[in-house]
């Protein structure tokens, strides 16, 4: 992950969702703060080097990259993108990839701003019902064989009420997704499986909004 650049917004914004779950995925203790942490790391020094000023490499004159004529090095895909076959540098391409990864840092840091205020939703007994009622008819996790049990364990770990966790589930189940949650509740499921099954959103969105 760490070597693979995206030259404008857009590109990376198509390809952020993979590359996040990739990293968070390869390792158990990887989240989205520490690819968001890596990542920044990593298009500020990409900005470094599409950044140029006029000074001396070794014994030549010209425009260089400002990291370079700092000492602090390049990245050679960047370079190699902003230098034309003559070997001078580009001073338009320059500074286009400046705009662009700019705004790439802009996005992380919307997403570190996002990631933040998600973890700090208080999930409802109504949101972790649809949310398990959607994953079980999708198939994604089993059905409750010992349901009031098992939503008793469910309940202590997301420290909410099992009575009303179980009430919701009913009701949501019981009208196969028809009823028993609000517009807020479809959004807080929403990020929920943003985190976790990203590639069910558009089902998940097929199902309650043709049904509110």
């Amino acid at each position: 992950m760490i070597d693979e650049i995206f030259f404008t917004l857009t590109e990376y914004k198509r390809n952020y969702e993979k590359i996040k779950n990739d990293f968070v995925n390869a390792y158990e203790d990887n989240d989205e703060d520490e690819f968001i942490s890596l990542q920044t790391e990593w298009y500020q020094k990409c900005l470094e080097t599409a950044k140029i000023d006029r000074g001396f490499a070794g014994d030549t004159i010209g425009w260089f990259p400002k990291s370079l004529l700092n000492g602090d090095g390049v990245i050679w895909k960047v370079y190699e993108k902003i230098r034309k076959e003559n070997g001078e540098i580009d001073r338009m391409v320059a500074q286009n990839l400046c705009i662009s990864f700019g705004k790439i840092l802009k996005f992380l840091k919307t997403r570190e701003t996002e990631a933040i205020s998600e973890k700090d939703i208080k999930t409802t007994a109504a949101q972790w019902a649809l949310y398990y009622y959607f994953l079980q008819e999708n198939k994604i996790m089993p059905p409750f064989h010992e349901k009031t049990s098992e939503i008793k364990a469910l309940a202590k770990e997301y420290k909410i009420g099992w009575k009303n966790f179980e009430m919701k589930y009913n009701a949501i189940n019981n009208s196969r997704g028809l009823e028993g949650y609000s517009n807020k509740d479809i959004q807080a499921v929403l990020i929920l499986l943003k985190n976790d099954y990203p590639s069910l959103i558009p089902q998940f969105e097929k199902m309650v909004f043709h049904s509110t």
